[in-house]
């Protein structure tokens, strides 16, 4: 009943978040007062229940789920692999660079961490769970690297 509820009710908080990720923007431009709030704040796309998802919690499901979280992790991954300027990163000195990129929680859920790590090694891609605690940037997400450039070696970094 509170998965209904809550895809009913974002129709209602999606408006009143965009004011208030617009108005915190406002804020923190005008007052320049230091505060980096992250840019997930700002994105409520991310607190979107969608249909497809709606019916992955409601079944409770595995195999429902492991349809859904295979291509939404595809998906994402497909995109790194597209569009790895975007998701490369800057390595220091004597590191190699890499693409990585971030799973959220909410694409696999239902399934978990595993089925996440077990997608994207399918996929060529190295993996690893990240920490589940509330003070990390993206509790209990997986993480997706591989190695870019000269010397790097597929799905292995």
């Amino acid at each position: 009943m509170s998965l209904l509820v809550q895809f009913v009710a974002q129709w209602v908080y999606l408006p009143l978040w965009a004011a208030a990720s617009l108005a915190l923007g406002v804020v923190v431009v005008l007052a320049s007062a230091g505060l980096n709030p992250p840019k997930s704040w700002f994105n409520p796309v991310r607190g979107l229940l969608s249909w497809s998802r709606l019916k992955a919690e409601w079944s409770r499901d595995a195999a429902v789920w492991r349809a859904y979280a295979d291509d939404r992790l595809r998906g994402r991954l497909r995109k790194a692999e597209n569009n790895q300027a975007l998701y490369a990163s800057h390595p220091s000195e004597g590191k190699q660079q890499e693409v990585s990129v971030i799973l959220p929680v909410r694409f696999f859920r239902g399934v978990g961490p595993e089925h996440a790590v077990g997608v994207a090694q399918s996929l060529g891609w190295s993996a690893e769970a990240l920490p589940s605690d509330r003070g990390q940037w993206h509790p209990g997400a997986v993480r997706a690297f591989r190695g870019v450039g000269p010397g790097a070696v597929e799905g292995k970094v």
